[in-house]
């Protein structure tokens, strides 16, 4: 097993794409500390996974005394972090103007509040940097471990909407700051920037939106959260050790860099 005797926090294990890298990563024999803002979720991941040493950690990655609580809570429980997967985000927030933008078939910019656009990035980029900062903290002193970041096409080439491709975007220059910054240490730092891809969060994009995106896919389908899980396990694990600052698009050929 890959993953033997580790331990990893997943921020946004309550759904999707991070219950299932908790998922794969229990099955590679590792504890997971599964975080989410739904407490309930978070606690169905826990007890679903394979394995011993798992348990839920209701929070928001936006609150740096609770984030930090966790953190201890980790501590007491295992004395290490080997594994810090940073997933936790949203695609849309209330009032944030999309709608009307769609409506009036304008661009989003000209209707999104300034409110929403800095909402978005506290969820995504200032959630990754206290977690990160939480995290290196319990990395530095053994000298090893591996920060992964959800990004997305979005962030890369801007298939989103402005505040999500602009807050995913953020996530690529912070975890190569982060390679940079603690690769002397022996820790990795790196993002996955996915396409389109099932999920409960992306079931609610309507259709006529991510059509078009699957349509123009060379593999003529979205992915599965199963397939963003396993290029996770391969940036958490000794087959990706000489990999940092970089960034893994499994997105079906939809972006080609």
């Amino acid at each position: 097993m890959r993953l033997e005797n580790r331990v990893a926090l997943v921020t946004g294990a309550g759904s999707g794409i991070g219950r299932a890298i908790a998922q794969r990563f229990a099955a590679e024999g590792c504890a997971v500390v599964c975080n989410d803002l739904n407490g309930a979720s978070a606690e169905e991941t826990a007890k679903g996974l394979a394995g011993s040493g798992h348990w839920a950690a209701q929070g928001d990655v936006t609150d740096a005394e609770r984030i930090a609580a966790i953190f201890r809570e980790l501590d007491s429980r295992h004395g290490r972090l080997d594994v810090l997967v940073s997933n936790a985000g949203v695609d849309h927030l209330p009032g944030d103007g999309i709608e009307e933008a769609r409506r009036r078939r304008e661009p989003t910019l000209l209707h999104m509040p300034r409110e929403a656009f800095a909402r978005m990035l506290e969820i995504h980029v200032e959630g990754a940097f206290l977690c990160a900062q939480q995290a290196a903290q319990r990395m530095l002193p053994r000298r090893s471990g591996s920060m992964i970041f959800l990004s997305s096409i979005a962030g890369l080439a801007g298939y989103g909407v402005l505040h999500y491709s602009a807050a995913k975007a953020s996530l690529l220059g912070l975890s190569r700051a982060l390679a940079r910054e603690l690769g002397p240490a022996g820790i990795r730092a790196n993002c996955i920037c996915p396409g389109v891809i099932e999920t409960p969060m992306t079931q609610q994009i309507p259709e006529a939106l991510t059509r078009p995106m699957v349509q123009a896919t060379p593999l003529r389908r979205a992915g599965k959260a199963e397939e963003i899980a396993a290029t996770a396990l391969y940036l958490a694990s000794e087959d990706s050790a000489f990999v940092t600052g970089q960034w893994l698009s499994p997105n079906g050929g939809f972006f080609m860099a």
